[in-house]
């Protein structure tokens, strides 16, 4: 995207090209920790999907939002579970911009590996159009939003997201790498507290839907929580702030924010609050 680093506008063949090298390197790291990793090392690929949720629980609207997933990750998540460039894929960008093959990528590119990482921060809303394709649906205005542009709240995302996984692609053990949310600085109050309630009730309302897939058969086996302090983030630098700890970054002082205390008990507990 020409608003992350390093903001560079490539082709439609260059983007395939550097998107197949990148899933040779999975294969390769696959091989290395096989090979040198320590006893019970475990090994999988982490992406950062775009997360379509079925405006209702219809059949239709769920068999659009699960279209809209394969088109969303065809880059990725396709090659990796089906060896190939499919149809749908050279049908989205075209034969002259599939990338360039040789023999043994995809067998690399297929390494068996242990688990898939998700990160996961928002979603869209998507239904069954009528003409039997998918629509997906725009954001109104004043839809609820952290404060940056485009992480907007919605919780369903961490339900569905590992369900179409699940759906698609077959059951397996599944990680949320990274969840979580960005805001302004909240200043310390008085008593030297930090009181992002809106922090605590974004995280708390994303993993009730994340208990939901698992009571629903979804194999989700961890989960982490980004971040654990403030620090330069890719898109927005020191100007938006992801940590549960707050970072004085004049002094370099930590100060545990509400979010923290809350999720600690929840780390200890394995339930919500």
């Amino acid at each position: 995207m020409e608003r992350n680093a390093p903001g560079i506008i490539c082709d439609t063949k260059t983007i395939n090209q550097t998107y197949h090298h990148a899933l040779l390197c999975h294969g390769h790291a696959v091989q290395a920790v096989r090979k040198f990793g320590q006893p019970g090392s475990l090994v999988g690929l982490v992406d950062n999907p775009l997360v379509p949720i079925p405006i209702t629980d219809s059949d239709a609207d769920i068999e659009a939002a699960r279209a809209c997933f394969i088109q969303d990750s065809i880059r990725v998540l396709d090659p990796l579970y089906k060896g190939e460039y499919t149809t749908e894929y050279i049908q989205e960008f075209g034969a002259e911009s599939l990338p360039d093959v040789e023999a043994g990528d995809f067998k690399l590119i297929t390494e068996k590996c242990d688990l898939v990482g998700l990160n996961i921060y928002w979603g869209y809303y998507v239904r069954a159009g009528k003409d039997g394709h998918a629509e997906r649906l725009p954001f109104p205005p004043d839809f609820p939003a952290a404060s940056v542009d485009w992480l907007k709240v919605t919780p369903e995302s961490l339900y569905w997201g590992p369900r179409h996984i699940r759906d698609i692609y077959g059951d397996q053990p599944i990680y949320i790498a990274e969840n979580g949310c960005g805001y302004h600085d909240e200043p310390l109050n008085e008593n030297g507290e930090c009181l992002d309630i809106q922090r605590r009730d974004l995280v708390r309302s994303y993993l009730k839907e994340l208990h939901r897939a698992i009571q629903d058969g979804v194999d989700v086996r961890g989960y982490f929580l980004w971040s654990f302090m403030d620090n330069f983030e890719w898109g927005e630098g020191y100007g938006i702030r992801f940590g549960i700890t707050h970072m004085d970054y004049s002094t370099l002082k930590r100060t545990p924010r509400l979010s923290a205390y809350w999720y600690s008990k929840v780390i200890q507990t394995n339930a919500l609050y």
